[in-house]
Order: structure tokens, then C-alpha cells, then sequence
């Protein structure tokens, strides 16, 4: 199946943006959205998953608003290949509207810098636009919600396990965005500490990078997303 393709010209110093998303008329919100935002642009947009990384590289996008369900090539495999590939040179917000615990739990390992559910509304999802561009890791409600069923852990004496203050605190910090270095300084402890602390909390709770950190801590309250 073939699955225009299109472009607009990069124009001043903007935060440039690439939609891919299969379904033309919700392209077309978002990219009115968007609009919406000074100085944002949508330089290129496609619903074939097999396109966007080339259009990665040939607009060099600030952004990629990367829907999960594309034809071509999945969402997760694109997102892992993008963030292995191009890192912090682009953020990558992922929509999807699977709200399965197994797919919540795929697409967090994809390692893309922010994830939200097609239900959120316009004002959540220029939220995540802005956080993950501020190079906050960013989960919304609906996505940690659906990540609960992973997270009920309990101990040997079947007691469900509880975080710490400090276990708290790490997850908020890491959900801000934070790397181990700036929580160790904020908190005034080593980044052995903070890398102990962290490497534990992921063991205790089974969680296995910062976007299921995020989720765990915006599902149980100890962050909210802004």
C-alpha cells in the first residue's frame, strides 16, 4: 500500500516536527494543534512506518509525534532505532490507543522520551509536547494507570511493597527528567548513591528504565506530569 508522503519547507529557527500517524484526519488535528504553538512547525508528515526514519534524516526533526499502530514498521521498532541512533537529538512522543498491560509495557521499553493514550485531551498532549522538549521523560495518566497490573509486587511474606521515602524521591526526580549526576547534587549524596538507590527500586518494584520509573511514579502519586 502506498501511503503518501508529505512535506513543508523548514523556515527560521524553529522546533521542527514530524508526524507520523496512519489516520489522515487525525494528522490533520494534530498538525492544527500544533499550529496553535509559537515557533512550532510540522516540516514533514507520513503514515507509513517504513518512511519515517528517512524523514528523521532528512528534516533532522526537534520532535517526532510517533503513533504505535503505523503499517510498514511498528512504532516500538521505530522509536528503539530513533533513540538508539539519533538519542537526544530528537525527542520522541509516542501516541497509541492500546491501553493492554502487555502493549503499556512494550511500547515504555521502546525507549522513547514521552508516551500518551489518543484519549488524553488537546491540553495533555501539548503538555507532553513541552515536557519532552524541556527533556522531561513524560507519561500520561491513562498509559500509567494501565501499567498498574505489572506493578502490585509483594514481598516473600506476601506483604505488597511499599517505597520508601528516598525510593520516592529518586522516581519523582527521575521522572522530572533528572540524571543521576543532578539528583546526586540536588540531594546532596554521591551518584553511587543515587545509582544504589535507583538500581534497587527498578529490582524491588520490576521496573526497567526511566519511562517505567515515570509510570510507576505518576501511577502511584509520588509525580504528576507538567
Amino acid at each position: 500500500m502506498n501511503i503518501p508522503i508529505e512535506s513543508t519547507a523548514i523556515t527560521g529557527a524553529t522546533t521542527r516536527i514530524v508526524l507520523a500517524e496512519d489516520h489522515a484526519l487525525m494528522r490533520d488535528g494534530l498538525k492544527m494543534l500544533l499550529s496553535t504553538q509559537p515557533g512550532f512547525e510540522v516540516v514533514a508528515e507520513t503514515g507509513d512506518g517504513a518512511a519515517v526514519e528517512a524523514l528523521v534524516r532528512r528534516f533532522s526533526p526537534h520532535l517526532l509525534l510517533l503513533d504505535l499502530g503505523l503499517p510498514g514498521l511498528h512504532g516500538v521498532d521505530i522509536a528503539t532505532v530513533l533513540k538508539a541512533g539519533f538519542g537526544d537529538a530528537i525527542k520522541v512522543l509516542v501516541l497509541t490507543g492500546d491501553l493492554q498491560a502487555h502493549s503499556v509495557r512494550q511500547a515504555l521499553a521502546a525507549g522513547a522520551d514521552g508516551y500518551i493514550h489518543k484519549s488524553e485531551d488537546s491540553a495533555e498532549l501539548l503538555q507532553a509536547v513541552h515536557a519532552v522538549l524541556a527533556g522531561r521523560q513524560y507519561v500520561s495518566r491513562n498509559i500509567a494507570a494501565a501499567f498498574l497490573p505489572r506493578t502490585q509486587r509483594v514481598d516473600y511474606s506476601g506483604d505488597t511493597l511499599v517505597a520508601t521515602p528516598r525510593e520516592r524521591e529518586i522516581m519523582s526526580l527521575v521522572a522530572r527528567g533528572l540524571s543521576n549526576r543532578e539528583i546526586a547534587e540536588l540531594l546532596a549524596i554521591s551518584v553511587l548513591t543515587v545509582r544504589t538507590h535507583r538500581q534497587n527500586l527498578m529490582e524491588k518494584f520490576s521496573l526497567r528504565n526511566a519511562a517505567e520509573i515515570t509510570a510507576y511514579a505518576v501511577q502511584r502519586g509520588y509525580y504528576t506530569p507538567s
